[in-house]
């Protein structure tokens, strides 16, 4: 008859903890496959666009500052009329947001909502481009 023999307790502890620490590796793997984690893509490097639009009143002069936040500022210059005696014109600012992707640059102003939206961008020589959306700008983009 065979009598079963009795192994050291280290021998038992250290083979114990072996399959513990196999079954903990083989969890966190298996755990990793599945959740990989989602990193914000990140923004363009779109930094301001400068340019006008011929809007229903006469001619309109834009610049949109573009932050890595998001964010956007919009200054504007409007000008109006048939000739210079009788120009008619007025200046401003707006806040908002903006995005862009695919050759577009969306943005959303506060209270400028004629100018809100999306744009394609349409590259012409160097960093000249037209924006064509709810309104058709002609202008600069910079990117940094």
């Amino acid at each position: 008859m065979i009598t079963p023999t009795k192994q050291p307790a280290e021998g038992r502890r250290a083979r114990r903890l072996a399959g513990l620490g196999a079954a903990a590796l083989f969890s966190i793997a298996a755990g990793a496959a599945h959740a990989q984690p989602q990193l914000a893509a990140p923004r363009p490097a779109v930094t301001e666009f400068r340019g006008y639009a011929l809007i229903q009143s006469g001619l309109e002069d834009e610049i949109w500052r573009l932050a890595a936040d998001g964010q956007a500022r919009m200054v504007y210059s409007r000008r109006g009329g048939h000739a210079e005696c009788d120009a008619t014109g007025c200046d401003g600012s707006d806040f908002g947001t903006w995005s862009g992707n695919s050759g577009q640059i969306c943005v959303g102003w506060r209270t400028r909502t004629e100018v809100s939206g999306c744009y394609t961008i349409v590259p012409r020589a160097g960093i000249h481009v037209r924006l064509v959306g709810p309104l058709a700008f002609e202008g600069t983009l910079e990117q940094g």
